[in-house]
């Protein structure tokens, strides 16, 4: 957390709120979330900059810059961004640029586990956290013969598969969860040994339950908000994540929480096989 669809709602909420905006100065009381350059040389390198536009590549989000700057965010567990005319700070705000037009963009992270950087253009291609990423779920990169051979050659439970970020980029925890339970199959079986329809369910529901959550702003289960401070509401749309001992929505049968490569995880026992 924040996954794919959080760092979409906030790659646009972001977009309509500082595109064209000219950073005019940068303050920190944590200068450890830049992991580089050295936050001197972070500063002085990125006031003037104008944000020219925002992406985003799996759960990693891209500010471009003119000048062939691009600073790259990585929300971690609990990193996320705000913008207003004023932000008020406390000990959670460890970046704060002042923007033109009156506004100001911060960086808030309570366990501080997130991380920036700010790389030439050019460095993009090298930049070893993303060049290692698998395709886009929801691109045209993403396709069902490739998907399928990786399970195929690979023997781990396909819970743990698809939280790889080289199988494919952005999934975690909740929504493989949800992707498992939506297609029928138990989180702990061998990604090698499910039959092609099985896979090809997987391939199909991972994209449509990743635009669902986008649609509905993601998922906050701690403390995610987008720009605004607003929370996702894709949690009210949560089938088995966060469930245990609920009903199944389609049983009735207990849904159980177990524990996968230290990940809690939540699946229907009945329905998935």
């Amino acid at each position: 957390m924040p996954e794919l669809p959080e760092v979409e709602t906030v790659k646009r909420a972001l977009s309509r709120k500082v595109t064209g905006k000219n950073i005019l100065n940068v303050e920190s009381n944590f200068v450890k979330i830049v992991a580089s350059p050295d936050f001197k040389i972070f500063k002085k390198n990125i006031i003037g900059k104008k944000i020219e536009s925002l992406s985003r590549r799996g759960k990693f989000l891209l500010f471009h810059l003119n000048g062939n700057k691009i600073m790259i965010s990585h929300l971690r567990m609990t990193g996320h961004w705000l913008v207003a005319p004023k932000i008020v700070k406390n000990k959670f705000i460890h970046l704060i640029f002042q923007l033109s037009g009156g506004q100001a963009m911060a960086y808030s992270d309570i366990r501080k586990f997130g991380r920036i950087w700010l790389i030439d253009t050019k460095e993009l291609e090298k930049f070893k956290p993303i060049l290692k990423l698998g395709p886009e779920p929801l691109g045209t990169e993403f396709n069902f013969e490739e998907f399928s051979q990786k399970l195929a050659k690979n023997r781990s439970r396909i819970k743990v598969v698809l939280l790889n970020q080289q199988v494919v980029a952005g999934l975690g925890n909740i929504y493989v969860d949800e992707v498992l339970y939506e297609s029928g199959v138990r989180p702990l079986r061998p990604a090698n040994r499910l039959k092609m329809a099985e896979k090809k369910q997987i391939f199909e529901v991972i994209r449509k339950i990743l635009a669902k959550a986008i649609k509905f702003r993601g998922t906050t289960v701690v403390n995610f908000t987008t720009p605004e401070g607003k929370g996702g509401d894709f949690q009210k749309q949560l089938k088995v994540y966060g469930k245990k001992g609920h009903k199944c929505p389609r049983c009735k049968g207990e849904i159980k929480r177990i524990v996968v490569a230290g990940r809690g995880t939540h699946y229907c026992p009945k329905c998935q096989k």
